[in-house]
């Protein structure tokens, strides 16, 4: 089985960061004019024939193989061992690809947070509604 979702890197036209918070505690009535554009954050799940959890990050080329008692610790790929561990995974090819150069500052691993999580929800068949997603 092969699951795949992807999400779109946003840029900040006006604003900057301040819809983060805690940053809008401190300015009020500020806005942001945030616009999604092309490059994507993608992540793929492959199942695997054992319980352990590959991650594999295409665009850092970052490789962990670990057991789920490992992904909390992990510090090569934290982002995808975090979001593994919260979703139980197990048995699982974890795999992701930032179009947007790391680094940029264009919210990159917003969106990939936004795309993994979908990938682990459809995989775990759970339904997140957008507040849920938030949360997480």
């Amino acid at each position: 089985m092969r699951i795949s979702a992807s999400a779109p890197t946003r840029i900040d036209l006006a604003g900057g960061t301040i819809d983060i918070w805690p940053l809008y505690l401190f300015h009020a009535g500020a806005q942001t004019l945030n616009a999604a554009i092309s490059l994507r954050a993608r992540a793929w799940i492959e199942t695997r024939p054992d319980s352990r959890i590959e991650l594999v990050s295409e665009d850092t080329d970052k490789q962990e193989n670990l057991s789920f008692d490992q992904l909390s610790a992990d510090e090569t790929l934290p982002l995808l061992a975090k979001l593994a561990h919260r979703f139980g995974a197990h048995g699982i090819r974890l795999t992701t690809r930032g179009e947007s150069p790391a680094g940029a500052g264009i919210a990159g691993s917003s969106a990939m947070n936004v795309a993994i999580c979908g990938a682990l929800a459809r995989h775990g068949r759970l339904t997140l509604d957008p507040e849920a997603l938030l949360e997480i």
